[in-house]
């Protein structure tokens, strides 16, 4: 078992009105006595058919009028729906197995890709803030990151001192609630799906 997706994109940016006949009509042919798919449901002969239909309305749009158009999309569509139907067919006798997919004449839909560690935040800076005891760090944006965790730390250390932690979606932060006239460690980490974490260089700041 295995967790591919049959593609089920059968829009005109993908397909032009020839191309969706000539993809109906590989899929006929790559599922006719496939092993894999002994009880196609919708059958394929209902497939041929409307698919016979739809390209005999094909040829008739050069050169016919508005409702020959109409007509030639109506019976896109209709194609259209049973060939999902089929796609959702594959889907199950398949058990998400990307050769057995492919095997039908039908695409995968693609995998997300796994992005990985993100890059050491740069243009890091600890700048005082608006307020009494507030201090506003930022740093430039880093790609693919979807959150910021902002690290702060009272100096000095001693081997009980531990990092407090702020988040926010944006690469600028005002962290309030500090002591005036205390020294203040910061660092800044871009965060993704990657539960490692690339620190920026540290500032220490007094606040003011």
């Amino acid at each position: 078992m295995g967790n591919s997706k049959v593609s089920k994109d059968f829009s005109t940016t993908k397909y032009t009105d020839t191309g969706i006949s000539t993809k109906a009509s590989f899929i006929i042919g790559e599922m006719t006595g496939n092993p894999a798919f002994t009880t196609p449901n919708p059958p394929l002969k209902d497939v041929t058919d409307a698919n016979n239909e739809y390209l005999v309305s094909l040829g008739k749009v050069e050169y016919g009028s508005k409702a020959d158009t109409v007509i030639k999309n109506n019976l896109r569509a209709a194609l259209i729906v049973l060939l999902k139907l089929l796609a959702d067919y594959v889907q199950t006798t398949s058990n998400g197995d990307e050769a057995i997919i492919l095997s039908s004449g039908f695409d995968v839909n693609k995998k997300p890709g796994t992005i990985g560690q993100l890059d050491k935040p740069t243009g890091f800076s600890v700048k005082p803030g608006t307020n009494k005891g507030s201090i506003i760090v930022s740093c430039n944006a880093v790609v693919n990151a979807n959150f910021y965790e902002f690290n702060y730390m009272e100096l000095p250390a001693t081997p009980n001192s531990m990092w407090i932690q702020k988040t926010g979606t944006k690469s600028k932060l005002t962290i309030d609630g500090l002591t005036s006239g205390k020294q203040y460690n910061f660092r800044v980490a871009a965060a993704g799906s990657d539960p490692s974490r690339v620190w920026s260089d540290e500032i220490s700041s007094f606040v003011l």
